[in-house]
């Protein structure tokens, strides 16, 4: 890992990361808000022109079809996804689209996206916009750009490698779609992040029922933990997860923290070993269950 770009971005130096492919769509019209309010977890009526929120998607059950970030723009919506999620996630936002005065759009082939760390915001291009978006837990924007546009794409700083941004990932307890996240997951079970992208006061939406229930029972089954190891290994993702000689989950992501010098992972656990502090074994390795890091944590 590059470990000069990994403290410049800590130090909030600009840095650029090009996101793309990703499934890119629009979504517009005078029921856009209201439509898509209905479709996700969080509530995007709160979200600020050219500012950006963090959601799931789920069926009437309440299990996740997909993660999304939602972005506001001149009054449009534009969400992004992993590209796997494309197709059925693509038709899965447009399902309910029946009697609505909206328009969704699949841009994945007109549209690109980057990502600039750093709090200032960079500059916009010709044919584009910059969205403010903590997308991986430390200060950044968006930057979306149109495809013909691309010949002078937006590059500030050096360009960031996909093993340093999934260090920053799993250092604030991100969960990323095909590892922590699939379509066996409640989105109350996925740990902080997708906590804070569940709105408990807007209202209905497609599996609100499910999650409003759960929180009511005060608990889910298992949780996504973030894992600190005593020392630089670290758990292979699929390892179980081991707690007072009993089986209690399993690791999905794990590398290296610069940070805090030890080996560090993200995992299910079962609902009596996913309290912070509680201690867990995988691979031969003494794990412990604490927060995940964030922004003050410097190296």
């Amino acid at each position: 890992m590059n470990l000069d770009t990994y403290r410049r971005i800590l130090a909030g130096e600009s840095r650029t990361a090009v996101l793309s492919p990703r499934a890119l769509w629009r979504l517009t019209g005078p029921d856009a808000a209201r439509y898509l309010n209905g479709q996700v977890t969080n509530d995007v009526g709160r979200l600020a022109d050219d500012h950006a929120c963090y959601a799931a998607v789920c069926t009437a059950k309440g299990r996740m079809e997909g993660d999304v970030s939602i972005a506001v723009h001149a009054g449009e919506f534009h969400l992004d996804a992993d590209p796997v999620l494309r197709e059925s996630l693509g038709a899965r936002l447009e399902k309910y689209l029946i009697a609505d005065d909206a328009v969704f759009e699949d841009v994945s082939d007109l549209w690109s996206l980057r990502h600039v760390f750093g709090a200032t915001p960079p500059p916009a291009p010709e044919a584009g916009f910059v969205i403010a978006y903590a997308r991986f837990g430390v200060p950044g924007h968006d930057v979306w750009v149109a495809t013909d546009a691309n010949a002078n794409p937006v590059i500030v700083g050096a360009t960031v490698e996909a093993d340093v941004i999934e260090t920053l990932r799993l250092e604030h307890g991100i969960p990323r779609w095909g590892a922590e996240l699939t379509t066996a997951t409640l989105p109350p079970e996925a740990g902080p992040h997708l906590l804070e992208a569940i709105s408990y006061t807007k209202g209905c939406y497609v599996g609100q029922e499910t999650i409003a229930r759960l929180k009511s029972v005060g608990h889910v089954n298992r949780s996504l933990v973030f894992l600190q190891s005593d020392s630089a290994a670290f758990p292979a993702p699929g390892a179980k997860l081991m707690h007072a000689e009993h089986g209690a989950g399993v690791v999905t992501s794990s590398g290296y923290s610069p940070r805090l010098e030890k080996g560090i992972a993200l995992g299910y656990a079962q609902r009596q070993a996913a309290a912070c502090g509680a201690s867990l074994q995988a691979d031969g390795l003494h794990l412990t269950v604490a927060a995940p890091l964030s922004n003050e944590t410097m190296p």
